[in-house]
């Protein structure tokens, strides 16, 4: 793919006048766009949100009632929110927040949310790395939808190993609290995901917003692990032409005009397996538990690579699942259970990669 004039331009101009990144220290900007979902901050001294895994408590404080009948037609509401890392570390901020999503937005009778931090850089502890947060919450109030969230969160630390290319996220123990009815506080589990903009900062890109890229356009090794891993996982619920579920970048490092995919969004996956999840009309699987791959046909020593490379995280990820000790057993076990199915066929690796060759697209 031949990079546009003004994009050469603009990545020299980045590369050169962009700080060195030292962790912790080194300034980050952004700006503001009403329909982004996500905004840069300044960054120094003050509360990471991914710098750690253990889960957060947080309190969300706000009209829930008028938030949830608003839902198709999202806007912001003013809120409260209290994050506790640990004994120690608290925060309050005012805040505002708007329903966010499109399938679950409509479907969900709690949609995921948009969490939009005040713009003051004068805070004695401030959020680093974001203004704006996605937030991903229970689709409806019970321990089934509960454990969605909890596979889905499992799903992007299983692609954190896979690639850096990939979002940070963050468990929290979420206590949603009525302005109107604080009597009728619930909790249950939610995740935040790094922002798109501090994500690329933090693997030195830069977002590439291009309707006319395919897979072909993409860095072969990379886009070979990222469709290996949604095969893994038993997810056809995204797409590079149309950017569904996929965040395009252009890396500052690679000596390439290809682009790196970063995906998101598993609920439709096989292992999350939730129960409104159903396989697009044209693809030839009856049920999401059923693998399909959808990456394009690469070169055969690219794909030898991905798949020695997935046999090398088998116990990695076994372990994840195993010892994620917020999901009940028997939903660990399911998930083990799913992911051994995948190396069920790695024991023949030619017959994983004819798997692969048989359905891949040229594009």
């Amino acid at each position: 793919m031949k990079v546009p004039y003004i994009y050469t331009i603009f990545l020299f101009i980045s590369i050169i006048c962009r700080p060195t990144a030292i962790h912790g220290a080194d300034e980050i900007s952004g700006t503001d766009e009403a329909d982004r979902d996500t905004m840069a901050l300044k960054v120094g001294k003050g509360f990471n949100l991914f710098g750690a895994e253990e889960p957060l408590q947080i309190t969300l404080t706000f009209d829930i009632r008028k938030f949830l009948n608003t839902k198709s037609t999202p806007e912001y509401f003013d809120a409260t929110i209290t994050i506790k890392s640990d004994d120690s570390t608290s925060i309050t901020r005012n805040i505002k927040l708007k329903a966010r999503g499109e399938m679950r937005r409509e479907y969900c009778d709690f949609p995921p949310i948009l969490l939009k931090f005040k713009e003051d850089d004068n805070e004695p502890e401030r959020i680093l790395g974001n203004r704006k947060f996605k937030l991903v919450t229970h689709c409806k109030l019970s321990s089934l939808h509960e454990k969605y969230v909890l596979k889905e969160y499992l799903v992007y630390r299983l692609y954190n190993q896979v690639t850096p290319y990939s979002f940070r996220t963050r468990l929290a123990e979420i206590n949603y609290v009525d302005i109107n009815k604080p009597d009728r506080a619930f909790s249950t589990y939610g995740f935040l995901i790094e922002d798109e903009d501090a994500m690329a900062e933090r693997i030195k890109a830069v977002p590439y917003d291009n309707l006319n890229l395919t897979q072909k356009h993409m860095v072969p090794v990379e886009m070979v692990r990222t469709a290996l891993f949604q095969y893994m996982i038993g997810n056809t619920d995204w797409g590079v032409s149309n950017q569904h579920n996929v965040r395009i970048l252009k890396s500052m490092e690679l000596l390439t005009d290809k682009a790196i995919p970063v995906v998101y969004d598993f609920d439709y996956s096989g292992f999350v397996s939730t129960n409104y999840a159903i396989p697009a009309q044209e693809l030839p699987i009856d049920l999401v538990t059923e693998r399909y791959y959808l990456g394009i046909c690469a070169p055969k020593e690219v794909v030898a690579k991905v798949v020695d490379e997935f046999g090398t995280l088998k116990g990695q990820f076994l372990t994840t699942i195993g010892t994620f000790d917020f999901l009940p057993e028997d939903s660990r076990k399911q998930a083990e259970s799913y992911i051994n199915s995948f190396y069920k066929m790695y024991k023949n690796q030619k017959t994983l990669i004819n798997t692969i060759n048989n359905s891949c697209k040229s594009f």
